[in-house]
């Protein structure tokens, strides 16, 4: 499985989302994770996890990605906020597109330029491209959430099924291999069908 977490906002959780797949994936084979973000917060994170992970903040990742990823089952793509070239280049690297963004309006009135990006891009993509909206820090139960659904369906969003909660175990995790999957695990088996 190839796939990367964009999001042109910062703070939606893609490094997180990045590593829990990533060990999801590692599980069931040689897994690649590609920390594009200058910022470097999944290389920093990488010292304590089992996979490969491999900084590439450039704009031409879809070029340097098929020789990178040779002899890998599996690549997890970890985006910066802001940077369209890096963004454009990370999109047409994978077949697959989660975008994180957590369930408050601010966050998914920031998910319009992200859109755009994928939209321009989809039609060339050399791979085919398949995008899905994750939810991220959700409260179940909550006003926000069913707004944050209800919006995001009226703007005509692909919304994953999965959702992954506000926990403090994902807060607390950074700088350590996460054992506890939890929403992840269920989240991966919704990208694999």
């Amino acid at each position: 499985m190839r796939l990367a977490f964009v999001s042109g906002k910062g703070g939606t959780g893609k490094t997180t989302s990045t590593v829990y797949i990533a060990m999801a994936l590692h599980r069931l084979g040689r897994t690649l994770a590609v920390d594009c973000d200058p910022q470097g917060s999944l290389l920093s994170w990488s010292r304590a996890l089992p996979f490969t992970t491999v900084s590439l903040p450039v704009n031409d990742v879809h070029r340097r990605l098929p020789a990178l990823a040779d002899g890998f089952d599996h690549v997890v793509i970890d985006s910066p906020p802001g940077d369209t070239g890096i963004i454009r280049s990370v999109i047409l690297s994978v077949p697959l597109v989660v975008v994180p963004v957590s369930a408050t309006g601010l966050d998914i009135d920031r998910l319009g330029p992200t859109w755009e990006t994928l939209r321009d891009l989809e039609d060339s993509h050399p791979l085919g491209l398949a995008v899905g909206v994750l939810l991220t820090r959700v409260r179940s139960g909550t006003r926000s959430r069913t707004e944050a659904r209800t919006e995001l369906s009226a703007l005509g969003y692909p919304i994953l099924d999965t959702e992954i909660p506000l926990r403090e175990a994902y807060a607390d995790s950074f700088g350590q291999a996460p054992e506890d999957l939890a929403a992840y695990e269920d989240l991966l088996t919704e990208l694999k069908q």
